[in-house]
């Protein structure tokens, strides 16, 4: 038995608009999208632009940039699971997750002086500091 038909083949751009025309009726900005197509292409809008939009919803776009400096585009929905909020460095957040973890339990005397540059450098093999984020690298 022979088939014969015709085969079409979209391209990335196609997929892209089609997929453009249907987000912008259902209310996205188009502005929004169109910077998103410039900044990585029409492939990756088609895949990967209603992750990226929901985690700028759950989060903002500069917290979901900045993860993006340091991760995959694909990774962009496991943000919730990697994302370990905003510090003024490395060390602030090394001295709250040891305080966390309960390794400290109360305030040491004065006298006593902690490294925490050195912890957070010591931690950052399982986590990345990006812009003031705080990201596991283990999500």
């Amino acid at each position: 038995m022979s088939i014969n038909s015709e085969t079409t083949t979209f391209t990335n751009e196609e997929y892209a608009t089609e997929l453009f025309k249907e987000l912008e009726a259902d209310g996205f900005d188009a502005d929004e999208m169109q910077e998103f197509i410039d900044e990585h292409g029409h492939k990756d809008f088609f895949e990967y632009f209603e992750e990226y939009h929901q985690a700028v919803e759950d989060f903002d776009k500069e917290t979901v940039d900045s993860f993006l400096e340091e991760f995959d585009l694909c990774s962009v929905d496991r943000i919730s699971d990697a994302y370990h909020g905003s510090w003024r460095n490395g060390a602030e957040f090394a001295e709250q997750l040891v305080q966390d973890c309960g390794y400290i339990n109360h305030e040491l005397p004065y006298w006593i002086e902690v490294d925490w540059e050195k912890t957070w450098d010591n931690l950052s093999y399982d986590y990345t500091e990006i812009n003031g984020y705080i990201f596991s690298n283990n999500f």
